[in-house]
């Protein structure tokens, strides 16, 4: 089989998506960066993408995770799911995982909204006039920033004087009380239901 048609038949991607994937440099068949997306595969290659590997009829699961700070690896548990919007090391929060192909490509084409408790370095004024980017103070020093399609790496670079961010929601799912960090549950299915309703689809 032909790389770009395992990568369609995975749910992760489309045809053009598999393709460009390809092109990026974000595939791997065992270990190696394959750029032709022609390239034939076999049942025993292993294939990754970002790191993460992806395999065809895999049951589908939905995780929600407390990455805690200055933490990159996911627990072995749910290492085989992709995050829709991972989290830098020095930052901690809610990470959603799933290995729904159809709910990654809708989230990459939607504008869900991320929300963040942050802390400045400097008292920060809630009159930032940047796109896509809501400040809520708490306090001198601590605001609610709600993005649309802004990673976080990019948030830090519009707003350097962030000292610390945990991101709480990504919208609708909001980072349970409950769940301590470094620990991750199942999502429930009114919550697999309201994720897709907002994606579109459903």
């Amino acid at each position: 089989m032909m790389l770009f048609k395992f990568l369609q038949k995975t749910g992760y991607f489309s045809r053009r998506s598999a393709i460009r994937a390809i092109k990026y440099g974000l595939i791997k068949v065992n270990g190696k960066i394959i750029r032709e997306p022609w390239f034939d595969i076999n049942e025993e290659d292993k294939i990754t993408f970002k790191g993460f590997e992806i395999k065809m009829n895999m049951p589908l699961d939905y995780i929600i995770y407390y990455k805690p700070s200055n933490k990159v690896y996911f627990p072995k548990e749910i290492k085989h799911l992709i995050p829709l919007e991972n989290l830098p090391k020095s930052d901690e929060g809610l990470i959603i995982l799933t290995n729904d192909g159809e709910i990654h490509r809708a989230y990459y084409k939607g504008f869900i909204k991320n929300k963040y408790l942050v802390e400045f370095s400097v008292p920060i004024s809630e009159n930032v006039n940047v796109q896509n980017i809501k400040i809520s103070q708490i306090s001198r020093n601590k605001a609610i920033i709600t993005t649309i399609r802004i990673k976080v790496n990019q948030l830090k670079k519009i707003i350097p004087t962030i000292k610390k961010l945990k991101r709480i929601e990504t919208e609708p799912i909001v980072l349970p009380v409950d769940l301590k960090p470094g620990r991750y549950r199942k999502m429930t299915d009114e919550e697999i239901i309201a994720l897709k309703r907002i994606l579109g689809i459903i």
